[in-house]
C-alpha cells in the first residue's frame, strides 16, 4: 500500500501481466454470470501458469535485488495488484486458499481493508489496462520461446550449453519488430548469442504432407489417387500455410476441399538446425558448437554445481563466498575466460588456490574426472 502502482514506470511484462489480469477478470465475470465455474477455472489455470512460469520467473532478479529502486518497487506493486485482484475473483470458488492469502497479503499491507476476502466486492475489470496489441505481442514472444525450447529438447542439447543463433520466420511484421525490440528476453531464455529473422520458413524446416486414407476414402473414394498426386506435386510450405490460416486446403481448382483431419503433416528440420513450428511462427536453432561456446557451457555447468553446493551448505542467497578447486586443463582455461560471469552468478569474491578451513567441500565429476571444490562464507 505504501508502494502504489505507477503506470508510467511499468515495463512491458508488468503491463502484459496486468492486461492479462483484467482480461481474466472480464472472462471470469462472464463465466460466473452464466454459472460456468468450469470455464472460469480453466482460464484461472491458464492465467496461473502464465503468472508463475513467465512473469514471476522472468522477473526473479527484480524481486531479489538488494537496491530498493523504482524498478524493484514496480515489480512488487504489479504483483500485489495482480494477486489482490486474483484472490478476490477466485474467492467464491476457492474460499479457504484465497482467505489465507488475503490475511497474509492484504491485512498486513492495508490496515483499513475489509477483515475478510469474502466481505470484499467482486473485482471489476478496468478497460484502460487491457492492451490487446501488447497481449498479442508478448503471447507470441512466449510462444517463440516455447518453440525454441522444444526444438532444443529434440536436439538433446541441454539448455546450459550456449548456441550461436536462433532464426525465426513469421508473416506479421509488427510481432517480428517486437521480437527484435525485446531480443534480450529471447537470448536469455534460449541461451543463444544472436537472433535473426529470415523471410522463408523453408530455410529452417521441411514439411511432408500425407493423406489420411481413412477420412479421405469416406469423403472422396475414387479421387484418392488424384489427391495423393496433388499433395505430392504441391508446394508443402504453401499448403501448410493455407491450412494454418483457413483450416482448409483446396486442391485441383477446388475439386477437393481437405480439412485438418484429412492429412498428416510431418516436419523435418533442415541440416544443422533444430526447428519447431506453430501459431504461424517457425523457430530454428543453429546446432554448430564452437570451442568458445563449449567452454561457456562448461562454466555454466560449474555455476550450477556451485549453486547447488551453496544450497546444501545452508548459505543465504545473498552470502558472499571464497572458493578453491583443483580443476585443470580445458576446465581451468574455461573458468579463466569466463571468470567474471562465474563470480557474479555465484557471488564469489575470491578464487584461492587453497582454503585451509572451508565451510563446505564436495567432490564433483566433470568430463570423466573427479575434482574437489571448497567453499567458505565471508
Amino acid at each position: 500500500s505504501n508502494n502504489p502502482l505507477k503506470i508510467d514506470e511499468l515495463n512491458i511484462l508488468d503491463r502484459w501481466v496486468i492486461a492479462k489480469t483484467h482480461v481474466f477478470l472480464k472472462d471470469g465475470q462472464e463465466s460466473m454470470d452464466k454459472f460456468r465455474v468450469d470455464s472460469f477455472m480453466k482460464s484461472f489455470e491458464i492465467f496461473l501458469e502464465e503468472l508463475s512460469n513467465w512473469y514471476i520467473r522472468r522477473n526473479r532478479r527484480r524481486f531479489w535485488k538488494s537496491e530498493d529502486d523504482q524498478d524493484k518497487n514496480s515489480a512488487y506493486a504489479t504483483l500485489y495488484h495482480v494477486l489482490t485482484n486474483l484472490i478476490r475473483s477466485i474467492a467464491p470458488v476457492l474460499p479457504f486458499v484465497s482467505e489465507t492469502i488475503y490475511q497474509n497479503l492484504v491485512i498486513n499491507s492495508e490496515p483499513n481493508s475489509s477483515e475478510s476476502v469474502h466481505l470484499c466486492d467482486y473485482p471489476k475489470p478496468n478497460e484502460k489496462f487491457i492492451e490487446m496489441e501488447l497481449i498479442k505481442n508478448v503471447d507470441s514472444l512466449k510462444r517463440f520461446v516455447e518453440l525454441g525450447r522444444s526444438a532444443r529438447s529434440k536436439s538433446n542439447i541441454k539448455i546450459r550449453q550456449p548456441l550461436e543463433k536462433v532464426s525465426y520466420a513469421i508473416e506479421d511484421n509488427g510481432v517480428a519488430k517486437f521480437f527484435l525490440d525485446n531480443k534480450e528476453i529471447i537470448l536469455d531464455e534460449l541461451n543463444v548469442k544472436k537472433v535473426e529473422r529470415i523471410t522463408d520458413s523453408d530455410q529452417l524446416i521441411a514439411y511432408k504432407i500425407k493423406p489420411n486414407l481413412r477420412t479421405l476414402g469416406q469423403k472422396y473414394g475414387k479421387g484418392l489417387s488424384e489427391i495423393r498426386n496433388l499433395l505430392n506435386e504441391g508446394d508443402p510450405s504453401k499448403m501448410v500455410a493455407e491450412l494454418q490460416s483457413s483450416n482448409k486446403l483446396k486442391l485441383g481448382v477446388e475439386k477437393y476441399v481437405l480439412s485438418r483431419e484429412d492429412i498428416f503433416i510431418e516436419t523435418e528440420a533442415t541440416e544443422g538446425f533444430a526447428a519447431e513450428s506453430g501459431n504461424g511462427i517457425t523457430v530454428g536453432l543453429s546446432l554448430d558448437i564452437t570451442e568458445d561456446l563449449l567452454m561457456e557451457g562448461l562454466v555454466r555447468d560449474i555455476v550450477r554445481l556451485v549453486q547447488s553446493m551453496r544450497k546444501n551448505a545452508g548459505f543465504a542467497v545473498e552470502d558472499r563466498i571464497e572458493i578453491s578447486w583443483d580443476f585443470d586443463g580445458q576446465i581451468s582455461e574455461a573458468l579463466g575466460k569466463f571468470e567474471s560471469y562465474f563470480r557474479s552468478e555465484t557471488l564469489t569474491e575470491n578464487i584461492k588456490s587453497n582454503i585451509e578451513k572451508g565451510d563446505f567441500m564436495e567432490r564433483v565429476e566433470l568430463k570423466g574426472k573427479e575434482y574437489l571444490i571448497t567453499l567458505k562464507k565471508i
